[in-house]
């Protein structure tokens, strides 16, 4: 049986690589949860069980067959090495190790072909909003020449864990209850709730983080030569991540072609009626592991383009990633 460890614990990615597990069946045993700070003996749920958290200096990578790593960039950067030098197989969701060679940042069914450059052991992904967007148009990198995506993304309170989802509802029920002292600071630096924030994380020069991140890991699955326009705004979602996307091609593509390329992905799931409540909302895909697309349509700004929706929960589409990678990335070297 195959054994896994899992650094980092409280974030929504950590939550769904462990409901997806269990899931799966796997044991409680064969499931290892670390962490390289925290206090006292939390314990995360694993489907009826419980796990202990512990420290990763205890980690002995020798006993993991798959190590994954989704949060601390320092720790990633100073044991992920390590770790696959003894023999285990790495997957790094956190933004260390970029751009480094022989660790090449891969999305499932997009560039699988990757894989044979991960001559360390260790391969990126990217974070979870980036994997949706990359996971939707697959269907379509595969026989059209991409030139742009712009995008608009619309992306929910889980992108800061469960803490951001914390502050969602408390900051709901304040108002509700004409509660006036209601705070205007805390993770989304305004009041999330009835409201919508054009900042989603730190500012990076004129752009964002999540901004940067759809720009810089787009290009790194896709290749340099595709140009990546995001605006991103947190809205008063608990989870879910919605984007409007305009993708141009060098090659002639037409809206009803594409459709049914889009259909042909892997995990992807087309909802594209034209008629009142025919397409998909944030509140239709929490849970679920598959990508969502709807509202695909021919872009007449450009001489090749479509445009499309696609809505999904981006932190289970991410775990599914990571497990889909990790199956392949086990058997690379049989």
């Amino acid at each position: 049986m195959l054994k896994y460890a899992l650094i980092g614990y409280q974030n929504t990615l950590a939550h769904n690589i462990l409901d997806l597990l269990a899931a799966r069946g796997v044991a409680a045993a064969d499931v290892g949860v670390f962490a390289a700070k925290f206090t006292g003996r939390p314990k995360v749920s694993f489907g009826d069980n419980e796990l202990e958290v512990q420290s990763l200096h205890d980690l002995k990578p020798e006993e993991f067959a798959a190590v994954i790593f989704t949060a601390d960039e320092n720790a990633a950067a100073q044991y992920a090495p390590k770790f696959a030098a003894a023999g285990a197989k790495v997957i790094n969701a956190t933004m260390a190790l970029e751009g480094e060679a022989e660790i090449p940042m891969i999305v499932g069914g997009v560039n699988d072909a990757s894989l044979a450059a991960a001559r360390k052991g260790i391969i990126n992904v990217p974070q979870p909003p980036v994997v949706q967007l990359l996971g939707a148009l697959a269907g379509l990198t595969t026989k059209y020449r991409i030139k742009s995506i712009r995008l608009t993304a619309f992306m929910a309170a889980d992108t800061e864990g469960q803490d951001g989802m914390s502050e969602l509802y408390n900051a709901t029920r304040r108002i509700l209850m004409n509660d006036t002292a209601s705070s205007t600071g805390g993770l989304f630096h305004k009041t999330l709730a009835f409201n919508i924030i054009p900042q989603a994380g730190s500012f990076i020069g004129e752009e964002t983080l999540a901004e940067w991140l759809y720009n810089s890991h787009g290009k790194q699955v896709l290749g340099d030569g595709v140009k990546i326009h995001a605006n991103c705004a947190v809205v008063p979602v608990f989870v879910g991540t919605g984007q409007y996307v305009n993708v141009e091609t060098f090659d002639e593509i037409d809206a009803d072609l594409a459709r049914e390329d889009i259909k042909k992905a892997k995990g992807v799931l087309v909802v594209d009626r034209q008629e009142d409540g025919g397409c998909a909302s944030l509140t239709d895909v929490q849970g679920e592991s598959s990508i969502f697309v709807s509202r695909i349509r021919q872009d007449m700004t450009v001489e090749n383009g479509i445009s499309l929706w696609v809505a999904g929960d981006a932190g289970r589409i991410a775990a599914q990633n990571i497990l889909a990678l990790l199956k392949q990335f086990l058997k690379k070297d049989k």
